[in-house]
């Protein structure tokens, strides 16, 4: 019995030596698989971020030099006369252009999925709005809206639309509409082709199994295709939120924040405190708290949401 035994618990001991060792091997060849894409994220997101940072906490400006302050920055822009205003026409902005872009984009991720003649051609062509730089954008629409000879109000004056032409940009509500258009423009290409790759790596025997069972298109799309791009939904979504929370170029380029201060965001004053104002302290202040935000609004989100959505239904 005593012979039997030891060379079984060498054997046992043995394989899990082996074991470890196959998961330590996994592990480091893992962990250097992603250190190229960990250092780029350290040098492009977290220094920078570090950077700002510890330039909030510092008086910092070409005028009166540089010493450590603690907090004060970050009070001084919270208690500022256009932080509250500026954070609700920012969450304002948020609140209307990500939905409407989700919408857009699973609308069109669906008439791209299907198959018409000049299809690939407008796949590819689509992703030009994205690919133009959001100052360009804000330009080219600031040509369309702009209010005595924008291409948007000769048109409508052409057609016998309007009898005079729509103040686009000054007029408060209007210009919020413009920005709006203009930044889901830019953005809807992008959230619509990933919506389609979702959509294309549904298997197509799940549509199938529900015609047997006498779906509806409609009911199809909310049994089967809903869930399947639930994912990808939540990432375009939560994408979008930082992108919207974070849009500067689209809207200086149309109305300078302007009319007042229709269209100034919280980015915005960014600029204005560290370009007008020269006290970077307050700028890097005003984007870490930005970025503080953004990062707690998208983890209520996600903490919000239940695990399949973010993992699939069989996660």
């Amino acid at each position: 019995m005593g012979d039997t035994t030891a060379p079984r618990g060498e054997a046992q001991a043995l394989a899990v030596e082996q074991r470890w060792s196959y998961r330590w091997r996994v592990a480091r060849s893992g962990a250097l698989m992603t250190l190229p894409a960990l250092l780029v994220i350290a040098l492009f997101t977290i220094y920078p971020f570090w950077y700002a940072l510890n330039e909030s906490l510092h008086l910092s400006s070409p005028i009166l030099g540089r010493r450590f302050v603690g907090l004060d920055n970050f009070r001084n822009v919270i208690s500022s006369p256009y932080f509250l205003d500026a954070a609700r026409t920012t969450l304002i902005f948020a609140a209307i252009a990500v939905p409407v872009l989700v919408v857009l984009g699973v609308l069109v991720a669906l008439l791209l999925n299907e198959r018409f003649p000049g299809n690939t051609l407008l796949r590819a062509g689509m992703l030009l709005p994205w690919a133009i730089p959001a100052s360009v954008v804000g330009v080219i629409w600031k040509w369309v809206f702009l209010d005595s000879w924008g291409a948007l109000n000769a048109g409508l004056y052409s057609l016998g639309l309007i009898d005079n032409y729509i103040s686009w940009l000054t007029t408060p509500w209007l210009a919020r509409f413009a920005v709006i258009v203009a930044f889901t423009w830019s953005q809807l290409p992008l959230v619509a082709i990933l919506l389609l790759a979702a959509l294309q790596a549904i298997p197509d025997e799940l549509y199938e199994a529900a015609a047997i069972d006498g779906a509806s298109a409609v009911s199809r799309f909310w049994a089967v295709t809903l869930p399947g791009i639930r994912p990808m939904l939540v990432i375009v979504t939560l994408y979008e939120i930082l992108m919207a929370l974070n849009v500067f170029d689209i809207t200086y380029a149309m109305t300078g924040g302007g009319p007042g201060t229709a269209t100034s965001l919280l980015t915005y004053y960014i600029w204005a405190e560290t370009f007008k104002m020269l006290n970077f302290g307050n700028g890097a202040a005003l984007a870490v708290v930005i970025a503080l935000l953004a990062l707690a609004f998208i983890a209520a989100i996600v903490r919000a949401l239940p695990k399949e959505a973010l993992l699939g239904e069989h996660a």
